[in-house]
């Protein structure tokens, strides 16, 4: 199966997201060498499904854990919250942003994290991969992180403007000041109203991109 979901991040890189994005297309393998994406069944710290981040050497690197998905009536690629989407959603975002330190200016005192899944993290879509039907998260375009811009705003097309959230979905804001000034607590979280409550514990007390940017900028 992970082979299958391999060829699906594939084809959805080389497809739809790299020609969106202007990044270059990337081939997946399962064992493979370059940017790495370790499956994990659990660990001490999977709060979340999935995050992603950098490591010594500013290499970007992520990990998807699969009991949060199983837990959930979840498996492989079926359910609304497979572990292919997740790691679909984890794949895009390293791309889009490999630094994990990108944030955009949307024109109201906000900087959002140049997350491109979150904010439409609940929408998937299938793409035939080794025989399967493999879901794969759905993504922001740039136009998104652009307040002036005419849409659409993601690949299916779900949002109807620039900055804003589909249903489940959810970003990590900063308030932006004068540059001579220090708020004491810049960032917060916004989430849809149809994110379940424990999906919005595991955002804020896991260890996730989302925790740990609160966390280093208290």
């Amino acid at each position: 199966m992970l082979e299958a979901i391999a060829e699906a991040l594939t084809i959805q890189v080389e497809r739809d997201f790299a020609p969106a994005w202007g990044v270059t297309t990337a081939r997946f393998t399962v064992g493979g060498r370059g940017d790495k994406i370790h499956v994990f069944d659990s660990a001490h710290q999977a709060g979340d499904y999935g995050w992603h981040i950098v490591d010594g050497h500013g290499l970007p690197y992520a990990h998807v854990f699969t009991d949060p998905s199983i837990a959930a009536g979840s498996d492989w690629i079926t359910g609304p919250d497979a572990i292919s989407v997740t790691a679909s959603h984890e794949a895009l975002e390293m791309l889009a942003d490999p630094a994990a330190n990108g944030y955009s200016f949307n024109g109201a005192r906000l900087m959002w994290a140049r997350e491109v899944c979150d904010a439409v993290q609940a929408n998937t879509y299938r793409i035939v991969a080794n025989g399967f039907r493999v879901p794969v998260s759905n993504f922001v375009l740039p136009a998104f992180f652009n307040p002036w811009a005419d849409g659409p705003y993601d690949h299916l097309g779900v949002l109807d403007e620039a900055f804003s959230l589909a249903k489940g979905g959810y970003a990590v804001l900063e308030r932006a000041h004068r540059t001579h000034e220090r708020d004491a607590r810049r960032f917060e979280v916004t989430f849809d109203d149809a994110m379940p409550e424990w999906q919005r514990r595991q955002k804020l007390e896991g260890w996730g991109r989302t925790y740990w940017r609160s966390v280093l900028n208290p």
